[in-house]
């Protein structure tokens, strides 16, 4: 081989040798995320998003966390089922009534009747003192034959019908124990139009599977209304 032949190879070869060599390098480091002229700004904004993220959640978590959910989960524990048996009482008018007046031979046989019925009913209630005094409506045990309340935590007791007022429709029972939790009442003066009101109760007799009451929300529509009666309640 000529002295010329031999150079010329040489200067054909080494550029390839150099532009693999260095092709190589170049991309063994993007391979690794270490791009010199990129992978520090990469990460960066990788670790601002993340935070991003994470600061957002945060937020997003304390806003459901509000006035409402605090104090469902205050008061929940005072909630109680409430089943009863009541005896409710029925009046037959017999048609051929009316043709013999109050004539008590014929009474026996053609006049009206009255007839009672147990029937079984559920309501929800809350206890308001550490000893077991509890405040449900009227319409729920006022009238009860027999009355079984269910706490939270599935425990049962039989309750008495200490008074009712069917006006009000409010009535009041009481359960032997003691260290129940309770509510305290507040004062119906310092209700404000507008502002948020919780409904909580067992409307359907769930505890026997469930340790949370149903719970819905709206706000105080009005204050100080003059209603009139219906149905023997105001």
């Amino acid at each position: 081989m000529s002295r010329r032949t031999f150079i010329l190879l040489i200067v054909l070869i080494l550029p390839v040798l150099v532009g693999f060599w260095a092709g190589y390098n170049v991309g063994h480091r993007s391979s690794a995320g270490e791009n010199p002229a990129t992978g520090g700004e990469f990460k960066e904004a990788s670790y601002a998003t993340a935070s991003f993220h994470d600061s957002t959640g945060d937020q997003i978590s304390n806003q459901r966390r509000n006035a409402i959910t605090h104090a469902v989960a205050i008061a929940s524990p005072a909630v109680v089922g409430i089943n009863v048996t009541e005896v409710r009482e029925y009046q037959y008018r017999n048609p051929f009534s009316q043709f013999f007046g109050n004539d008590p031979f014929w009474n026996q046989y053609f006049g009206n009747r009255t007839y009672r019925q147990e029937i079984k009913g559920l309501g929800s209630g809350f206890i308001i003192s550490s000893d077991g005094y509890i405040v449900t409506n009227d319409h729920v045990a006022g009238n009860a034959k027999e009355i079984t309340v269910t706490l939270t935590n599935k425990e049962k007791y039989n309750a008495e019908l200490v008074g009712t007022d069917p006006i009000a429709d409010i009535a009041l029972l009481k359960i032997n124990g003691k260290d129940f939790p309770y509510l305290h009442l507040g004062n119906s003066d310092d209700v404000i139009i507008g502002e948020w009101a919780i409904a909580m109760g067992n409307p359907f007799g769930l505890f026997e599977i469930s340790d949370k009451p149903t719970v819905t929300v709206g706000v105080v529509s009005a204050v100080g209304m003059n209603l009139s009666a219906g149905e023997g309640r105001t």
